[in-house]
Parts: C-alpha cells; structure tokens; sequence
C-alpha cells in the first residue's frame, strides 16, 4: 500500500512539473510581444521585463496588472472597431502568466528562453533620422496649482520642400511631458512663446502629437501608389507646443523631435489632421456624472479616415465616436469604456474608413466628477469647465484625413506601417549576408555544428517577424512575402548566451 501511494505521489509530482508553465517555455515571447517595447533598459517603462530576474522580481505586480487589464495600456475596445498593432492580450495569455505567477514564477530550461526584442537607441526607430531638432533646455514654470503651456518654434532649415514619412518625438524628461502637439508652420513666422504659461499651439497644421507610451507616427506606405505622409515646406519651422503639468516646476526638459523624409521623386497623397468633434461650450457640476455630445456633418466630398484620437483630462470616464451615413449605415470609429488619461494616442485603423460625403461624425463623453473617480484631481469634487490646465476639462475627437480614392478601404494599414530604410545597418554578432536582403537572409554564428540555436526575427518596434530552431550554425530565413523593407534586428539563444545584431531588407 506504502509503495502504491509513494508512486502515485510520484507520477503526480512529475505531471505537474512536466505541464508547469514557465518563464523559458510560455511566459517570455508573450512578455517580449506586448510589454518590452517600454519595459526595456532605454524604454518609458519605470523598470525593464527583458530578463527572468527582472520579471520574476515582479511578477505579483504582472498578474494583478493583466487581470485588471491595465497593463498593456491599451484603452480602446477591440469589439468596436479593429486598430493597427493593438496591445491586447488573449484570455489565453492572461491565464498562462497567472498560472506562471500562481505556481511561484519558475525559470524553466534557460537554453530554451526565446531571444529577446532588440532595443538600442533612445527612441523606438533605429534608422538614423532625416531631420532632428531640439528644443533649448527649458525649466518648467508650472507650479502646484497650474500648468505650464509653451511653444517652441524650431526652423527646419530646409532648402526644399519635403515629404514627411514619419515622425517620432522623444522626451527629453519623460517624468514631465504631459503631452506635445506638432504643427508645421510655412510661414517661419509662429514665434517661440514660454513667457505667460498659456501657449498651446497655431491654429493650423497639426500633423499629430505625443502623449505618454505612444509610439512613433508612421505613415502607411506600400512604395507605388499608396504613400501617405505631410509635406514640409522650405523655410518651414516646426512648432511643437509643450504641456507640462503642476508640480513640474524647476524641473529640465530638452525634448526632441525626428523626422524620416520620402524621396523626392515618390508620390505622396497628402493627410489632413483635425479635431472634427470638439466641444467648448460645457459644465461639470460637482459631485455627479455629466453627458457631453458634439456632431458634424462632413462635406465637400468623400474621406479616407485614418485615425481617431480621443482627448479629455482627469475627470473623462467614457468617450465614444463613430459616423452615421446618408444612407444610415453606422462607421464606428472608438469606443473607449474606462477612459484613461495617462494613456491616449492616434490610434490607426486597421484598415482605413471611407466617410461618404453627406455624413454626420458623432462625439459622446462622459466625466464622473466625482468622489468614486480615484483621479479627480479636486477634493472634495467642484465645478469644472472646458479649460487648458489638466484640472480644467476637454471634450475634443481629432482624426487624420484625405480625399477618398476608390480601394482605400481596402488597405491594410498594419502591413503598410513600417518605415522604409535606405541605408544599411552591420551585423555587430554573427556574419550576416546579403545585408542588404531581398528573398533570404544567411547567419553564420561560428560556433560547433551540433549546438542548438533559437533564432528570432524582430522588426524596429519589437514585433516578431520569423523565427528558425536549428543545429546548424549556418541558418537560412526566407523573408516572407510582402514584409515590408526596413531595419529588422535579430536575436538568437544559443544555449542560454544571447546574441543580437541587425540587418536590412530591401
């Protein structure tokens, strides 16, 4: 009897070690794809997930942070409309890393950690920029019972006019941009403004912003006939209009801009930006939710929409936009169900959204000014109107834009979000070849033939493009069809020591 329970308890113990979930088998790839764009050693993110000590330090904080779907930050509902690289995990995912966590977050076979995402400079694009400007070095002004609005006008010194690609703004002090809007000026005129506190921007030509934990703006492209961006004009300045908010007084900020250009001889279908939906005419009573709404009809001919981006402060709970048609058909746009305010960014479709002619955009928000809001920054709650400081309120929908040419519709705007390369990167760890490449890419590791190597294929934002398992130290990897041309990195585990490196497919 003795002897049949010892081997039962044997055969037990050896099942649940055997289907355990680890950090090396299941829980890694699954961090790398959602969490390290920011949890990286140079990213936003407070701390970095790229390495098990790091992970398992924390896994408490994972598994409560997943479960309440706060973290990836992500606040758009995916039922309502599709959007371009969501940062969304599947109940599967969830439940793999609460398991992970809930059997004390073991490490696995470390020889069998996939390769991580490589992340080498401070901003998200590898490529080294077109243009770069930098505001002056700035001692924000805010204090603890207002913010700090100011507008720095930055010439481009272009000769020529440009066709801009993509664009990406990095903070110089993360702690303190609250957001940055980005205008281009053709005039040169716009004057740096950071003497009253109340700047915030030209009425005219916003091409897009920042706000904490958005990535780069990359304009969809598919190289022919469909490359969309803005034009910059020669003598043009860039404006980029600053909010830092109270209690950032005394503190530095040399926040940056960088632009990537098309050549010149590319066609490029030019973007509008706006907010369509605005409402400026509100109150918010103390102490109870309110209903704010906004609409506009849309004239002068058929739309390509592109993005939405919702913006409202503190006090915003629910924000909501979609058209409805001359013909009554219904184009959700976004819905967001727990608004939150430290996470808003231009979230691109999916696929674009035609907007026939003749239609009515529609804007529903609603504010809990309230003592059951965590973030109402008033306490006890009191009035609030429409305003600039982050304690005041907005109810504003902005979109990109342009005329509709039949098929945008049928674009996929995800494929097509990756920012083309026209220089080339060596390959600092293994022998790479062709670099650049075009239907297959060699690595040659130089290590014993019969070693295990895990190899990963990762584009700029971390996203995993292929991946090859194999016991040669010669690895071929086709490029798939239709990967679009640019910096990938790749990240290889060769029996538990990483290595990483970069290359170029044209």
């Amino acid at each position: 009897m003795t002897r049949s329970i010892v081997l039962l308890v044997l055969i037990f113990a050896y099942s649940v070690s055997f289907g355990q979930k680890t950090w090396s088998s299941d829980v890694a790839q699954i961090v790398y794809d959602n969490c390290s764009s920011c949890h990286n050693p140079s990213g936003i993110g407070p701390f970095s997930l790229m390495q098990y000590a790091d992970a398992s330090l924390r896994a408490n904080a994972i598994k409560t942070s997943i479960t309440n779907k706060s973290m990836p930050p992500w606040i758009a509902d995916n039922d309502y409309q599709e959007y371009a690289h969501a940062r969304v995990l599947t109940e599967a995912e969830i439940a793999t890393i609460t398991e992970w966590v809930d059997n004390g977050s073991p490490e696995g076979d470390a020889s069998k950690t996939p390769p991580p995402p490589v992340y080498k400079t401070r901003g998200f694009i590898e490529q080294k920029p077109d243009l770069e400007l930098k505001i002056p070095k700035y001692k924000s002004k805010a204090t603890t019972i207002s913010d700090d609005y100011v507008c720095f006008s930055l010439p481009s010194n272009l000769a020529s006019n440009k066709k801009i690609r993509a664009f990406e703004v990095v903070p110089g002090n993360h702690s303190i941009v609250h957001h940055v809007l980005v205008y281009l000026d053709p005039t040169g005129n716009y004057a740096t403004d950071t003497a009253a506190g109340v700047c915030t921007g030209p009425t005219k030509g916003l091409i897009g912003g920042y706000v904490p934990g958005s990535p780069p703006t990359i304009f969809p492209t598919n190289g022919t006939d469909f490359n969309l961006g803005f034009e910059i004009e020669s003598g043009s300045n860039v404006v980029l209009a600053m909010h830092y908010p109270e209690g950032s007084f005394g503190e530095l900020d040399s926040t940056l801009i960088r632009f990537w250009f098309y050549d010149d001889d590319v066609t490029m279908r030019e973007l509008e930006s706006s907010s369509l939906i605005e409402n400026w005419q509100f109150a918010l009573p103390a102490n109870q939710e309110t209903k704010v709404e906004a609409d506009q009809v849309i004239t002068g001919g058929d739309l390509s929409i592109l993005t939405v981006f919702p913006h409202m402060h503190l006090l915003g709970k629910t924000i909501e936009s979609y058209a409805v048609t001359p013909s009554d058909d219904t184009i959700p746009f976004v819905n967001i169900p727990h608004w939150d305010f430290e996470w808003q960014e231009f979230l691109f479709f999916k696929r674009a959204k035609k907007l026939p002619s003749g239609s009515t955009i529609y804007g529903k928000g609603v504010y809990d000014n309230t003592t059951n809001n965590h973030h109402n920054p008033n306490k006890p709650p009191k009035n609030v109107f429409p305003g600039l400081n982050t304690s005041d309120e907005m109810f504003l929908i902005y979109f990109h834009y342009l005329p509709y040419v039949a098929g945008d519709e049928n674009r996929d705007i995800e494929a097509l979000g990756t920012l083309a390369i026209a220089n080339m990167f060596e390959a600092d760890q293994a022998k790479v070849y062709p670099n650049p490449a075009q239907d297959r890419v060699m690595f040659d590791f130089g290590v014993d033939g019969s070693t295990t190597i895990n190899l990963r294929i990762y584009d700029v934002l971390g996203q995993k493009v292929g991946e090859v398992v194999s016991d040669s130290d010669e690895i071929v990897w086709q490029i798939p069809l239709g990967l679009t041309s640019g910096i990938y990195h790749y990240s290889a585990n060769i029996e538990g020591s990483f290595v990483n490196g970069s290359f170029v497919v044209r």
